[in-house]
């Protein structure tokens, strides 16, 4: 009975990994489970309780959403169809898509339309984007998404290791122009690649600094680095990002064949600086740097753990 620690009368359970298959995770001892009640959140109808389809999707959206449910429903339950068999045998190499994927690729799409044709860089890309587990996948998930996508018409596609396509934003759009609207908001406008596609531009939350003019002047010595092809294509992808409203945690990669990636502080410090969140260009804007790592959750950005005077440990918001 030593090794046992006793838990406060008010003890409580938030949630818990239940290793209930297609699930691992420890169970709780029978005391700490005889007080609480588990709800089960179903990933598929929590996908759909999320995504608000439009009357005006694209094409290529519905077709991709059959894949995206198709794959959550195999890595739920075996079926007697060949597809649902095969995904459902091959579910340790193509893992679900997140509950967040419909929605955000309704979004994209809404936002920023394509071409008649999504190109297989591009189609990467997205994938990458609504789905970041993707990014360490092995051969074989990209293998059954290949055919999954072929089957569904809706083109060719390269694994990440094969992209030599020039940089680019999601869907093939570029920054054009970013101009204050507001005291808190700017307009960011994007090109697109085909010269047919009208630009679009989007009213997004911006700081209270001015904003840094763009496109950069041509001395580079004044901007304190080299805007390579690449950089814009990330700069591209994390406008995009804020422009959707997204919670950014994971961008693309412009080249997605790239081994190295553009310079993560360079990055978020010019991103702030094009919507006045921090001014001047050259110098070292203050910021706040969280490590995570794999076992860490989202909850260790936004709070932190505190210890009062009794030696109690809770947390509190940063």
């Amino acid at each position: 009975m030593s090794k046992f620690i006793p838990a406060h009368k008010n003890f409580r359970v938030i949630a818990i990994a239940a290793p209930v298959p297609p699930y691992t995770g420890y169970p709780l001892d029978p005391p700490f489970r005889s007080r609480f009640q588990a709800r089960f959140v179903d990933p598929l109808r929590s996908s759909l309780a999320l995504h608000t389809p439009s009357s005006a999707s694209h094409a290529f959206v519905a077709k991709l959403s059959e894949i995206i449910l198709s794959i959550q429903l195999s890595s739920e339950t075996s079926s007697s169809r060949p597809l649902s068999t095969t995904l459902f045998l091959s579910k340790p190499a193509l893992s679900p898509f997140p509950q967040t994927a419909l929605t955000k690729l309704n979004a994209l799409f809404a936002t920023f339309p394509p071409g008649e044709v999504v190109s297989p860089a591009q189609l990467t890309t997205l994938l990458l984007a609504i789905h970041p587990q993707l990014v360490c996948a092995p051969a074989q998930a990209w293998v059954l998404l290949k055919r999954l996508v072929g089957e569904a018409g809706l083109g060719h596609l390269i694994t990440p290791s094969s992209s030599d396509s020039p940089p680019q934003g999601l869907l093939g759009y570029v920054i054009g122009a970013i101009d204050r609207v507001g005291e808190r908001t700017a307009r960011v406008t994007f090109s697109h690649s085909l010269q047919a596609l009208s630009p679009v531009s989007v009213n997004v939350p911006a700081g209270p600094n001015t904003l840094f003019p763009f496109p950069f002047p041509s001395d580079t010595s004044r901007l304190g680095f080299i805007p390579s092809p690449r950089f814009m294509g990330q700069l591209t992808c994390l406008l995009q990002a804020h422009a959707l409203g997204w919670d950014i945690s994971f961008l693309p990669p412009a080249v997605p064949a790239a081994t190295a990636s553009t310079s993560t502080g360079t990055l978020v410090r010019v991103f702030g600086q094009l919507l006045g969140y921090a001014s001047g260009v050259a110098q070292v804007q203050k910021a706040s740097v969280i490590h995570l790592y794999k076992e860490v959750g989202g909850r260790e950005v936004m709070m932190r753990r505190k210890v009062d005077d009794n030696g109690a440990t809770s947390w509190e918001p940063r």
